[in-house]
């Protein structure tokens, strides 16, 4: 006789269905940091709140990794990450959102997927089958189901926006390709930490006029409640998990699952913002959901990347 076994789901899928449920929820931790900071500010908020919980949990896991000296090779992609993930990234995300709407920003940023695995492709890191790719494209299809009836704004008045945006795209596509090359040996929460240490003051640097004239004591609670709650969740537990993800699921397929947080931001929308959802969401969850299960499908072989010889 036959004992079925029920099938777990893999931790990979358990930990993104965390990061996209923290990243969609980031939405509602923006509009609470914007109502008394600049976009530059709480983005500022957000990385340090995120640098310092990153800090402290690298500490208390101190003991449990042996300590290995970083060569000089891994200094610089400690330092080019942090720059990529938690300075530049931010930086022009946060310009973006001052210029462009909603809909052009989350219809471009939704196209990282499809950037992350054609820049995979053409660096030889992965190689994704017909029906991999097949899933990409019908991931973003559910993407721009959601986004386009909202209505696009491509004018010249946005433009700036719209290639901030894309800036933001590009560089968080690189970061989780970037990610591929860090050591099998190094711990993900160290390395992300010390890089983290670099994109704040990056960062910092970019935005230096905006924080010396920022007036502190204006700042209400709720701005200071939701710059934190999206540098803790949505940026430190997050970046932390993303990294871990791109190393054991390869960056193309974990990019994916970026389509999801449009969804999720959706429904939260719905019961914390009192804002309505329509046909289109449920077609959008006919098209993601099958789009994610797709690309995560059959593997071909990766190549050992970011392993010492």
């Amino acid at each position: 006789m036959k004992i079925l076994h029920s099938r777990a789901v893999p931790a990979n899928d358990i930990n993104m269905f965390i990061v996209i449920h923290f990243w969609g929820l980031t939405f509602l931790f923006t509009k609470l940091g914007l109502k008394s900071l600049d976009p530059l500010s709480f983005a500022n908020l957000r990385m340090a709140s995120a640098a310092l919980v990153l800090m402290i949990m690298a500490a208390f896991t101190a003991g449990h990794h042996r300590q290995v000296r970083m060569d000089f090779r891994e200094h610089l992609l400690a330092v080019g990450l942090g720059l990529l993930g938690m300075a530049c990234f931010p930086f022009c995300f946060s310009l973006a959102m001052k210029y462009t709407s909603a809909a052009n920003a989350g219809l471009i940023f939704g196209t990282t997927p499809v950037a992350v695995a054609l820049i995979s492709r053409v660096l030889g890191m992965e190689r994704l089958n017909k029906m991999q790719w097949s899933g990409l494209l019908l991931s973003f299809a559910g993407i721009a189901v959601i986004l386009l009836p909202r209505g696009t704004d491509f004018s010249f008045a946005s433009l700036k926006g719209d290639l901030l945006m894309t800036a933001a795209m590009l560089n968080w596509a690189l970061y989780t390709v970037a990610n591929r090359f860090v050591p099998s040996t190094r711990s993900a929460l160290k390395f992300t930490a010390y890089g983290a240490i670099w994109g704040v003051a990056g960062l910092s640097l970019l935005s230096f006029n905006t924080l010396a004239g920022l007036p502190v004591a204006e700042i209400k609670p709720e701005s200071w409640l939701g710059g934190l709650c999206a540098g803790v969740l949505g940026t430190a537990l997050s970046y932390v998990i993303w990294n871990n993800t791109v190393r054991n699921m390869g960056p193309a397929k974990t990019a994916v699952y970026l389509n999801l947080v449009p969804l999720i931001a959706a429904v939260s929308g719905f019961f914390l913002l009192n804002e309505t959802l329509g046909l289109q969401h449920l077609a959008a969850v006919c098209l993601i959901v099958p789009g994610v299960l797709m690309t995560r499908g059959s593997r071909t072989p990766l190549p050992e990347t970011g392993k010492k010889r």
